[in-house]
């Protein structure tokens, strides 16, 4: 009795200390992995839920603000709930905000959770196959960290709410397993916390309704009445959330437009499912060949497809042989059933059918999915070296072919990643990557365009001026701003932009150029670059007036409208649309700023004035007024009026010039006490702007 009470101790002591070491090698395996984000940048839409998120940057002063207010706020859309993931980039905020490190520390981070993530998976995973190999959760977690998928959720700071999402979602799991196990309601009450955690991570953890109960059902022996009577409670708790959510949270404004995905140009109920359909299938394929992985997809990548499209009907053959598959044998409890089953869960959230999802398709969106195709890869691994799933010391040898067959999978999947980590290192690298296969999306030939744009606008802002080094690039910015309106004529945003290279570039530098051939004396070139210049203005005034056209609340297009007439000394039309762009933008001090200078242009004093003292009024900490009149004042030879308000733009603002035109005034006169005063002013405002720069 004693030695087989001994024996049964030994291998619980061999089993914990296979499982620690199991653990060491996931975390040794993810860090491999993922190590080399650490060293990306922010890139695609990191900065709206970091650095340029008005909560985030109170730090933790910000989190009670968080908890109040909705996930996105930009562009007109305002939706979401997400304050797990905002609190967490708050708290980081509030001890990173001003280290150069701060995006290596977040990406650091996100390994972190990552690693989290699948050790909570390789827990939960013992649990459901308690009395199997532990080769056999191991091999699991080993292929679910592996998928090259993963990268768009580790890499990008961004998508951290799916993090948290899946290990709450996991944790829910255990407790709730743990529940069914020890039947103490303490851990149903544990298990119903990790899931409104999920739940206030990212609203699509609501899926995990249906799969609790098909966990509980396939993984234990609870009583149908019991079953019934906990999935009724969490969809309560569900209720109970939302209902909280709608009494605290402002009214959430989400509206997918074309570009974002094209079943929103189509009201045929039929397409929508064929389309479905085909998106089935490319998730499918996705998992089996990951490749290749693009950072976005919408218009046109996945095409509006009917019934006859054979990829359709290869789809739909597939899916309905897998769901007759896994019903015929859900009684049965087999392991494919519930892999199969748990795959169109968590996949029915962007197959398109209960309503279009933004982008249409993505490589995020099988971040739970691939759980189901690492159960596979591995069962048919362990059938194909006839292995018994149950524990067994007497498969050593097959176990290592196993192990050797799978590392033909995992190798080329850790070089994809780590090639695909290094293309997230930045926004433009990001986009350069992938640009070649994202041809037909509207989204991706703008952000590349605008990409390419950000660097000739840093290149120009240097003294010397590159125009003529930099045409390549800016040519091939508008080629792409007009291949995203070839494929949507509607696109407001390229219109936009077209017209700010037609203006603010080709225009100011045949300006420019104008300027040269009078300084030199050459009135015939000087008469040709002026029509150049009137041209190229045109041509952005059109482009402009599009984008209007398709979106005419739009502040931005209405501003560059504005901006444009007045570069042509076109003020009457400069202020009418200056006027329209604060009505669009709810009163930028930019806008407003802007039309008192229209104004004063115009020979239109007074109301210049009194535009600058509604800026005072809306912006009393702003220098910005006071810069304007001291302006006015000093083209008026006014030397008290500029000294007044050029003063108070010194003690409001963060303008260096203000405060050296001073000292450079006070120095004139003999003063150096002022002079100096000033100078400092001056030294201390330019630290606060190279500082704002970072």
């Amino acid at each position: 009795m004693r030695k087989k009470s001994r024996n049964k101790n030994t291998s619980a002591l061999n089993e914990n200390k296979l499982i620690l070491i199991f653990k060491i090698i996931l975390i040794v395996l993810t860090f491999t992995f993922y190590y080399n984000t650490i060293f990306n940048h922010f890139s695609l839409d990191d900065h709206h839920i970091n650095s340029n998120n008005p909560q985030t940057v109170k730090g933790i002063a910000g989190i009670p603000e968080i908890f109040t207010t909705l996930y996105n706020d930009n562009d007109g859309q305002t939706f979401g709930y997400r304050p797990i993931v905002s609190t967490s980039f708050a708290l980081e905020y509030q001890f990173t905000a001003n280290l150069d490190s701060n995006p290596y520390i977040s990406h650091f981070i996100n390994i972190l959770l990552y690693i989290l993530a699948v050790l909570v998976l390789f827990k939960v995973l013992r649990r459901l196959f308690a009395g199997y190999n532990l080769w056999f959760p191991f091999l699991i977690t080993v292929m679910f960290l592996a998928h090259p998928t993963h990268t768009e959720v580790v890499a990008s700071l961004k998508n951290r709410d799916v993090l948290f999402n899946f290990i709450f979602s996991f944790i829910a799991i255990w407790y709730f397993l743990k529940w069914i196990d020890k039947d103490k309601v303490v851990y149903l009450f544990f298990g119903m916390v990790s899931f409104i955690l999920a739940l206030l991570s990212k609203e699509t953890a609501i899926v995990q309704l249906a799969v609790f109960p098909l966990v509980i059902y396939f993984f234990t022996d609870v009583k149908l009445k019991k079953l019934s009577i906990f999935t009724l409670a969490i969809i309560g708790i569900v209720i109970l959330v939302f209902i909280t959510r709608l009494m605290i949270l402002p009214d959430a404004v989400r509206d997918i437009r074309l570009w974002e995905n094209p079943l929103i140009g189509t009201d045929n109920f039929m397409l929508h499912i064929s389309t479905a359909f085909y998106v089935l299938g490319f998730y499918l394929k996705m998992l089996f060949i990951p490749y290749p992985l693009l950072y976005y997809y919408g218009y046109n990548m996945i095409p509006i497809v009917g019934w006859s499209n054979p990829w359709v009907l290869i789809s739909l053959i597939i899916c309905l042989a897998l769901l007759l598959f896994a019903l015929a044998k859900i009684k049965e409890k087999k392991i494919l059933s519930f892999a199969i089953l748990y795959f169109f869960i968590n996949i029915s959230m962007y197959a398109n059918i209960v309503a279009p999802v933004p982008g249409i398709v993505a490589d995020r969106f099988v971040f739970f999915a691939t759980i189901s195709f690492a159960i596979f890869i591995v069962w048919l691994f362990f059938k194909v070296f006839r292995i018994p799933l149950l524990r067994s010391e007497k498969n050593k040898t097959r176990m290592i072919w196993v192990v050797l067959s799978m590392l033909l999978i995992i190798v080329p999947y850790g070089y994809y990643v780590h090639a695909r980590n290094i293309q997230w290192g930045t926004q433009y690298s990001l986009y350069k990557a992938d640009m070649p296969k994202l041809w037909n999306s509207v989204k991706a030939n703008n952000l590349f365009a605008h990409e390419l744009m950000k660097k000739a606008n840093h290149e120009l802002s240097k003294p010397v001026n590159p125009y003529k080094f930099i045409i390549g690039l800016i040519d091939n910015a508008e080629k792409h701003y007009k291949q995203a309106l070839n494929l949507d004529s509607t696109h407001a945003s390229s219109w936009n932009n077209l017209g700010i290279i037609y203006s603010k570039i080709h225009g100011n530098q045949a300006k420019l150029r104008v300027q040269s051939h009078i300084k030199f004396n050459k009135p015939e070139k000087a008469e040709i670059e002026k029509i150049n210049s009137q041209n190229y203005f045109n041509t952005a005034i059109g482009y402009f007036h599009k984008a209007i056209y398709f979106k005419p609340k739009y502040g931005s297009a209405l501003f560059n409208l504005a901006n444009a007439y007045e570069l042509q000394n076109q003020y009457d039309s400069s202020i009418v649309y200056f006027q329209k762009a604060i009505e669009a933008d709810g009163g930028k001090l930019v806008s407003m700023s802007r039309l008192a200078n229209a104004y004063y242009l115009n020979d239109q004093r007074e109301n210049a004035v009194n535009q600058n003292k509604k800026i005072i009024t809306a912006y009393p900490k702003s220098d910005m007024p006071y810069i304007n009149l001291g302006n006015y004042a000093y083209n008026d030879k006014d030397t008290v009026n500029v000294l007044l308000n050029y003063k108070e733009a010194v003690r409001l603002g963060t303008n260096p010039k203000v405060g050296e035109l001073l000292s450079k005034y006070y120095l004139s006169i003999g003063d150096e006490q002022n002079a100096r005063y000033y100078y400092r002013k001056s030294q201390e405002a330019e630290q606060l702007l190279k500082k704002k720069k970072k």
